[in-house]
């Protein structure tokens, strides 16, 4: 030990005491990693496959028939749409456009959709008009002088 220390001097134990230590804490951390991995793959072993679960669903799923009350037949029949007209109008979802627009600054195309034509035979569509009563001038007028005497008699 004499020897050593004639050798080397306080510096160089010092930078020895500091490559021990660095020495020894990458060991651990390597040694952490480790245990980390095996404990990864230990879950990965337990984790449920979803998407081969997702696939087993949708090969295998058949819609169930089900039996209609005879409450339910008759609001089916004296609905405005059906259900089986719902499915049919969801799987023809056809657009028709009348004009195509390029964005410059976002290089987006942009679609004008023609509300006028039917999408399947380009028949136009006919349109129901709604009606709506408008209250005449002079109702109108005694409306709002009833409001005004009414927000009078809250403000006394």
């Amino acid at each position: 030990m004499v020897y050593f220390s004639k050798i080397l001097n306080i510096n160089d134990w010092f930078v020895i005491a500091i490559l021990l230590v660095l020495i020894i804490v990458s060991i651990y951390w390597l040694k952490k990693i480790t245990d980390k991995e095996k404990i990864m793959e230990n879950n990965k072993k337990n984790i449920v496959d979803l998407e081969a679960i997702t696939k087993n669903i949708e090969r295998d799923y058949k819609p169930l028939n089900v039996e209609l009350t005879s409450y339910e037949k008759e609001q089916e029949k004296n609905a405005i749409i059906s259900y089986e007209e719902l499915v049919s109008n969801a799987k023809n979802n056809n657009v028709v456009y009348d004009d195509r627009y390029q964005n410059e600054d976002e290089l987006i195309e942009i679609k004008k959709v023609d509300l006028g034509t039917h999408p399947e035979n380009n028949t136009p569509v006919t349109q129901t008009k709604i009606n709506v009563d408008v209250l005449r001038y002079d109702k109108e007028e005694a409306f709002l002088k009833a409001l005004k005497q009414l927000q009078d008699g809250l403000v006394r």
